[in-house]
């Protein structure tokens, strides 16, 4: 998912993880259990709608990694030392929402 013209970069070991979390989108999505839709077209949209925001986030923090540790996932979020800041408070991707 993410952004196409920036591919998800291998700092982070994002790639496998993002993998799997489509994967379990797509079941529940198309799942009968859940109901959600049998139609292809929407349920693709559905997906888009809700996958989108935290790969594109994740894509973010792995593509920043590349240019500094400090900007590692998780590390951000590390109050006892402050020499892990990231270049953009508004963009951090924290370790706690990596675990949602």
């Amino acid at each position: 998912m993410g952004d196409a013209a920036h591919p998800m970069m291998p700092d982070q070991s994002q790639g496998a993880c993002q993998a799997l979390e489509d994967a379990g989108a797509l079941g529940i999505i198309f799942s009968k259990d859940y109901d959600f839709t049998t139609d292809v077209k929407k349920g693709l949209e559905l997906y888009q709608k809700v996958r989108k925001p935290r790969a594109t986030r994740v894509q973010g923090a792995s593509a920043g990694a590349r240019l500094s540790i400090n900007e590692r996932i998780g590390f951000s979020s590390n109050s006892t030392n402050p020499k892990y800041k990231v270049a953009n408070e508004n963009e951090k991707l924290t370790i706690e929402e990596m675990n949602m």
